[in-house]
């Protein structure tokens, strides 16, 4: 490992001298990297740790500098988007502090709670061992500080400051935008205020604001906010270019190429809450170089046409879409800076926020003078429509409620009728318990919210024995009697509402019982069987004896079982009933199939 300058600076910069390693495998571990001598470290030339758009993760090692062991000193890492991010700290001795954090896991798991990748940096003797494993699903950067505690301590209240100051800026645009379209109900202060704030959570997101603020809590969200907002902050400006500008008077080529671009920003805003970041945040950043010269040559144009507008308008989106064309060829890494890009886009928004409000208020401004011209005009046409419009309207409102009422009264009939014939098909004829319909569809049901609630479920199939001897020996009829009495005695022994049973089948029926264990089955079951062995079924022929034989699984269903696995073991557990000699009950075993 290379030896750093001096650790005597209040904060240094760490980049050149960096080893780094891709890990192409992505199973690479720590102990690897300790052990494996034939590793292929690159050493880091540039004064920028930045590798572009990288799935796979990058290691990095690095000597820290001796530091003055009177001071606390923490390590930084300026760059919020990290997935994941562990880092450890060795000596001589061993190890001596590691971490494990990153926007894949809640703000709470961070060790220091702010915005930034913050470590306490181990004391030590001797040199202390930087050993870092980063990846993100979009660009990886990797911009490492030193700094002593009390110095960053000063630098963070003055970071906060200028940030608040400037989402505070953003904050006031948009709501003084909001509340002049409550006024005026003009839709361009809309866009604009939704271009504002969509603008003001991107950065949020970028600085890693949102994140520690707004959704402490939701991986999901900040996993991919940046491509969100990103997307809905263009998209407001395609719209809000359409709507200031007045393109289509010029070129309805160009009004439609403005539409086709808020398309594809809507297009890439909802793939984002399906694809994955990395491809996502890909074509974002093409779309968004497109983007960026089509407005601003559509500015260029209209400007050279005369239109007053465009000038202010064209100069205001120079100022912020050349702040994120630099930031989006950063993040293609075609470009290094010695700034962070999100600095870049904050002064670029600054800017082009002040001016386009500026627009706005000269556009709404002729807007309205234009509007009150055209109102004189509508008066008199309105009046003389007025009275026939109240009229047709009157005769409409009339003959919609006959026509509600009418369709109400039907859409109750039918929908009576529907509960009725549900009722009737999913009950069985002959013994007035469920039939097998309703247990496939409450099957499925309870199995799925085993799955998700994680509770145990217990299958139960039973079947008389030598049914088919009764039925031939004494008849149907004696058969059905001997049905009946069989699921009259099961039902009488559930008591719970969510316990069904159903006939399955002739003389085979099923129980479902939820939130049940094994032991507790198997009591209910032996219950069932006994009463059952003990019953005497008064029939036609005279009294009948019955026996029947169970089987029965239980178990919480898990993600990669499938739906049938429960049925299939009770059924399992019927037959090794049946054949160990009837009037048992048997559990499905996993290790020799039942028990």
């Amino acid at each position: 490992m290379l030896l750093a300058v001096s650790g005597t600076q209040p904060q240094q910069r760490i980049s050149r001298g960096v080893e780094f390693l891709p890990d192409a495998t992505s199973r690479m571990q720590v102990q690897d990297m300790l052990d494996n001598s034939s590793l292929h470290w690159q050493t880091e030339q540039s004064d920028l740790l930045s590798y572009g758009m990288q799935k796979v993760p990058y290691w990095f090692r690095y000597q820290l500098p001796r530091l003055d062991s009177r001071e606390k000193w923490l390590l930084e890492i300026d760059y919020a988007l990290l997935d994941n991010l562990e880092v450890w700290f060795f000596d001589d001795q061993g190890l001596l502090s590691e971490y494990a954090t990153g926007d894949s896991l809640p703000f709470r798991a961070r060790t220091i709670r702010s915005e930034k990748f913050l470590f306490p940096v181990p004391q030590s003797p001797g040199p202390v061992d930087l050993l870092i494993r980063a990846q993100s699903s979009g660009s990886l950067k990797l911009p490492i500080n030193l700094w002593q505690a009390e110095h960053y301590l000063v630098y963070s209240g003055e970071h906060s400051l200028m940030m608040g100051i400037f989402f505070g800026f953003l904050a006031a645009m948009g709501l003084s935008n909001f509340f002049f379209f409550l006024t005026t109900r003009a839709v361009n202060f809309l866009v604009y205020c939704g271009y504002v704030f969509c603008l003001g959570l991107t950065l949020l997101t970028l600085h890693g604001l949102a994140y520690k603020y707004l959704w402490p809590e939701n991986i999901w969200l900040q996993g991919r906010s940046v491509v969100l907002f990103a997307s809905a902050t263009m998209l407001f400006a395609a719209i809000f270019s359409r709507e200031l500008l007045p393109v289509r008077r010029f070129s309805m080529a160009l009004d439609r190429g403005l539409l086709m671009v808020a398309g594809l920003f809507l297009m890439i805003l909802l793939l984002g809450l399906l694809l994955p970041y990395w491809l996502t945040i890909k074509v974002f950043l093409i779309v968004l170089i497109i983007a960026i010269f089509f407005i601003c040559g559509i500015g260029f144009w209209l400007w050279s046409k005369g239109v007053v507008v465009a000038r202010l308008y064209t100069l205001a989106w120079v100022a912020l879409l050349s702040s994120a064309l630099i930031a989006s060829l950063e993040n293609l890494n075609l470009l290094d800076l010695d700034i962070r890009s999100h600095y870049l886009l904050m002064f670029g928004a600054t800017v082009e926020t002040v001016l386009l409000a500026l627009v706005l208020a000269i556009s709404y401004n002729q807007q309205r003078q234009d509007l009150f011209e055209a109102q004189e005009r509508m008066l008199h046409k309105e009046r003389q429509l007025r009275e026939a419009q109240q009229q047709a309207q009157d005769d409409l409102e009339y003959k919609v409620q006959e026509r509600t009422l009418e369709l109400e009264i039907t859409l109750r009939e039918l929908s009576q009728s529907n509960r009725e014939l549900e009722e009737r098909n999913t009950l069985d004829a002959l013994t007035g318990i469920r039939n097998r319909r309703y247990f496939d569809k409450k099957y499925v049901a309870e199995v799925r919210r085993s799955r998700r609630e994680q509770t145990l479920l217990t299958v139960a199939m039973l079947d008389i024995d030598h049914f088919k001897s009764i039925n031939d020996r004494l008849g149907h009829l004696v058969g059905d009697e001997c049905i009946r009495a069989v699921a009259n005695q099961i039902r009488l022994h559930l008591r719970r509402p969510a316990d069904d049973v159903c006939r399955y089948g002739g003389e085979e029926f099923a129980l479902l019982l939820p939130n049940t264990d094994a032991e507790g089955a198997a009591v209910l079951l032996e219950a069932i069987r006994q009463d059952i062995g003990a019953l005497q079924v008064h029939t036609p022929a005279g009294p009948v004896s019955l026996t029947i034989s169970v089987g029965f699984s239980t178990g919480a269903v898990h993600m990669d079982v499938d739906d049938n696995e429960l049925l299939e073991q009770a059924d399992q557990a019927l037959y090794r009933a049946k054949a160990g000699g009837r009037n048992q009950v048997q559990t499905y075993n996993k290790e020799s199939g039942v028990a």
